[in-house]
C-alpha cells in the first residue's frame, strides 16, 4: 500500500509518517523489545479466535478488567455521572459494564484486523449515506473523513478500506516496535498513514483530493483546543477541524461506525457535510461536539468512556476527576 508522503526536510515529524519506510521487523531485536515481541504474539494468537470464541471471551473478561483495571473504572464511572445524570445508579452500572464488554471486544477485533485479512467481514457491514461521502470526493476536492472514539475504531477502518482507497491520521505509539506493527497492520487496509503532528503530510494529502480519516474528539490540552459544549459540560474542543478545512479546502464528512445488537454486524453511516470551516472556530468544534453527542447517545456504551474527556477544564475550574 501507499504510505502518505510529507515534504520538506528529513526530520522527526517526517520519520513518524515513513515508519514503513525506514524500519522493519528485523531492526527491533534487542532485549528492550521482547516485552512488545510478547504483545504482538498474543495478538496474532486472539487475532485468529472465531467470531463466537472472541465474544465470548470478551463476556468473561469484562468483570475481571473490570477489577483490575480500577482507575479506568473511576473515569467512566466519572463520566456517566456527568453526561447522563438522569439516570439511576443502577442504570449507570449496567451501562458501565456494556462499556467495557463493548470496548473489551473493540480490542479483540483490533486484533482481528491487524493479523488477519479483512475481506470475509465485506458481508457483515451495512454502508448508510455513501452518496454524501462521493459526491465530497467527486467535486474535486479533499475529505476530511470525521468521527469519534467508538469501541471498533480500528476495525471501522479496516472495513472502510474494503470499499474506499483512504488515509489514516494516527497517534505514534511510545514504544517503536509497537508503533512499527500497528502501522504496518493498518497500511494494509488503508492508502497510507499520518503522523498526528504533521501538518504538512495531512493538508497534503487533503489537497490531492485524498479522503483523510480524523478522530478529534480526545482532550489534547488547553493551548489546541476551544471550550464548547459536550453533554451540557464545557469540554476542550480541538480547533484543528477548522483549520485543516480551510487550509486544504476540503469538506468535513462526518461518519458513525458501530456495531449492531449481534455483535457481529457492523454499521457505517455517513452524514451530509457539516458547515465546517463557518469562519467561527468555536462555532465548529460546537458544531462537531452537537453531532458527536447525537451518535453517543444512539449508541452509549460503543462510546470511550475511559478516556478522561473532560481532564483539561476552563481557568479556574477545579478537575472533574479525583
Amino acid at each position: 500500500m501507499r504510505q502518505a508522503k510529507t515534504p520538506g526536510r528529513r526530520g522527526r515529524r517526517q520519520r513518524d509518517s515513513q515508519v514503513t519506510e525506514r524500519y522493519q521487523y528485523s531492526d527491533f531485536l534487542a532485549p528492550r523489545y521482547w516485552g512488545a515481541w510478547i504483545f504482538i504474539g498474543f495478538m496474532h494468537l486472539i487475532g485468529r479466535l472465531p467470531t463466537r470464541l472472541r465474544i465470548g471471551l470478551a463476556r468473561g473478561l469484562t468483570p475481571v478488567v473490570m477489577r483490575v483495571a480500577g482507575g479506568r473504572r473511576k473515569v467512566a464511572e466519572r463520566n456517566l455521572e456527568l453526561c447522563f445524570p438522569e439516570q439511576t445508579e443502577t442504570e449507570r452500572q449496567r451501562l458501565l459494564k456494556d462499556t467495557f464488554f463493548a470496548n473489551i471486544l473493540g480490542f479483540l477485533e483490533t486484533a482481528r484486523v491487524w493479523v488477519r485479512p479483512t475481506e470475509p467481514l465485506r458481508n457483515h457491514v451495512r454502508w448508510e449515506g455513501l452518496e454524501h461521502l462521493d459526491a465530497a470526493r467527486d467535486a474535486g476536492q479533499g475529505v476530511l473523513l470525521v468521527g469519534g472514539h467508538f469501541a471498533i475504531l480500528d476495525l471501522a477502518g479496516a472495513l472502510f478500506g474494503l470499499i474506499r482507497d483512504y488515509d489514516l491520521i494516527y497517534r505514534k505509539h511510545d514504544n517503536a516496535l509497537l508503533n512499527y506493527f500497528m502501522t504496518h497492520s493498518r497500511e494494509k487496509w488503508c492508502g497510507g498513514t499520518i503522523a498526528r503532528k504533521d501538518m504538512r503530510g495531512l493538508i497534503r494529502s487533503l489537497k490531492a483530493g485524498r479522503i483523510v480519516w480524523y478522530a478529534p474528539d480526545q482532550d489534547y490540552g488547553r493551548q489546541a483546543s476551544t471550550f464548547v459544549p459536550f453533554f451540557g459540560i464545557q469540554t476542550a474542543t480541538v480547533t484543528m477541524t477548522s483549520k485543516l478545512a480551510k487550509v486544504a479546502g476540503a469538506r468535513v464528512i462526518p461518519v458513525f461506525f458501530y456495531r449492531e445488537a449481534s455483535n457481529k454486524d457492523y454499521v457505517a453511516r455517513f452524514g451530509e457535510p457539516l458547515p465546517i470551516p463557518s469562519g467561527d472556530d468555536v462555532a465548529d468544534a460546537a458544531c462537531f461536539n452537537a453531532w458527536l453527542e447525537g451518535c453517543v447517545k444512539e449508541q452509549p456504551e460503543q462510546y470511550l468512556w475511559l478516556h478522561k474527556r473532560f481532564k483539561t477544564r476552563p481557568e479556574g475550574e477545579p478537575s472533574v476527576y479525583r
